[in-house]
């Protein structure tokens, strides 16, 4: 009975120190993801050719 009880003990306690170390792994690898692409932001221009009004003053 003491050999289960001690077995549950460090199978417990095992469990609590693996927890902070799995976060912090899980954290690094989430970090060396590669970024998502994104579209860059092109704004509707007017046809090549076209006269464009002039700067507002």
């Amino acid at each position: 009975m003491k050999f289960l009880i001690e077995l549950l003990f460090y199978i417990v306690l095992g469990a609590l120190l693996a927890w902070p170390c799995w976060l912090l792994l899980r954290r690094v690898r989430h970090a060396h993801r590669p970024l998502r692409c994104v579209q860059p932001y092109r704004p509707a221009l007017p046809p090549a050719g076209t006269a464009t009004p002039p700067p507002a003053p």
